[in-house]
């Protein structure tokens, strides 16, 4: 089932005619570039990169295998330049600028709206000129600046909508959510928003980590809790009644059956991040851990799922 594209918000009055940001309004946080590194490897040497990449951190580096071929293309995504210039000489292979990652330019971004629910701004002043009412939407501020995780790529785009027909579901409920591969908390704030009563929230990169506290600061929440981690060395105490996993797909396939075991019985459970040609081994690996899949997403090479414990 393909999910309706979102659609930029009606065009809003000259700044002229909106209300002046206040003294104490929020400082944004910075841009900053990203970039995307590949290498092509025989098969047999997959583990071996993962293992030499790891300084990288699970939800950066990554390896695809295609079935039948005896290479794969090992990848790591969202590196800084240091990062990028260091591989190249380390190891040769190509590297790119991470578009999607990455803001060419500072212009404010055109309000996204999702399902009527959720207006996603990028200023300030859109923020006073949005007001939420009892019945207009949530409004999320997500800064122009923000080099990802601004609810434009596909994979963002689609988890908001799950949160959003989620929501739904659980109207008049109590529930609680848990957000892994948070990056800028906009799916976290998103949650709580939609009115989960608390949110638990998790990165395993530094800087995610830092961007997603501002975020949720410059957006006035409570009760959304954000912490640096490993899913990789996560054990799960308890259940959740929403699971949010925007990860990538190797590491989506390694942590499935802790990331099912975190999803609460009659809980529902959105994954996202995955490539098309991995589709399958992720699918499989979440119904092996006891997940029935309700729908999945295909846009442009990405792939989002939305499934529940039942």
């Amino acid at each position: 089932m393909t999910a309706p594209k979102s659609t930029p918000a009606k065009k809003q009055k000259a700044a002229s005619s909106a209300p002046a940001p206040r003294a104490d309004a929020p400082k944004l946080a910075s841009k900053a570039q990203r970039y995307s590194w590949r290498k092509l490897s025989a098969a047999k040497w997959a583990d071996a990169w993962l293992e030499r990449l790891a300084f990288l951190g699970p939800q950066r580096a990554m390896a695809i295998e295609f079935p039948g071929a005896r290479s794969v293309r090992i990848e790591a995504h969202g590196i800084t330049k240091t990062e990028a210039d260091g591989l190249l000489k380390m190891f040769g292979g190509k590297v790119s600028e991470s578009k999607w990652l990455t803001m060419p330019e500072e212009k404010p971004r055109p309000p996204i709206r999702i399902r009527k629910q959720l207006l996603v701004v990028s200023t300030a002043e859109e923020l006073a000129a949005n007001a939420e009412t009892e019945r207009g939407p949530a409004v999320i501020l997500i800064p122009a600046g923000m080099a990802f995780g601004t609810g434009e790529h596909d994979t963002t785009a689609t988890c908001l909508r799950f949160i959003a027909d989620v929501s739904r579901e659980r109207e008049g409920q109590s529930w609680e959510a848990l957000d892994l591969g948070a990056g800028t908390a906009i799916l976290a704030i998103a949650a709580r928003k939609l009115g989960a009563a608390r949110v638990d929230a998790a990165d395993f990169d530094p800087h995610a980590v830092r961007t997603a506290k501002e975020n949720i600061r410059v957006n006035g929440l409570s009760r959304v809790v954000m912490r640096k981690l490993d899913v990789r060395d996560w054990e799960p105490l308890r259940t959740w009644d929403v699971v949010i996993s925007n990860l990538f797909s190797t590491l989506l396939v390694e942590t499935a059956p802790k990331i099912a075991s975190a999803v609460a019985p009659d809980g529902r459970l959105i994954f996202s991040g995955v490539l098309r040609e991995q589709e399958a081994e992720v699918l499989a690996s979440f119904r092996r851990a006891g997940i029935v899949i309700d729908r999945i997403v295909r846009k442009g090479k990405w792939v989002s799922g939305l499934g529940g414990r039942k």
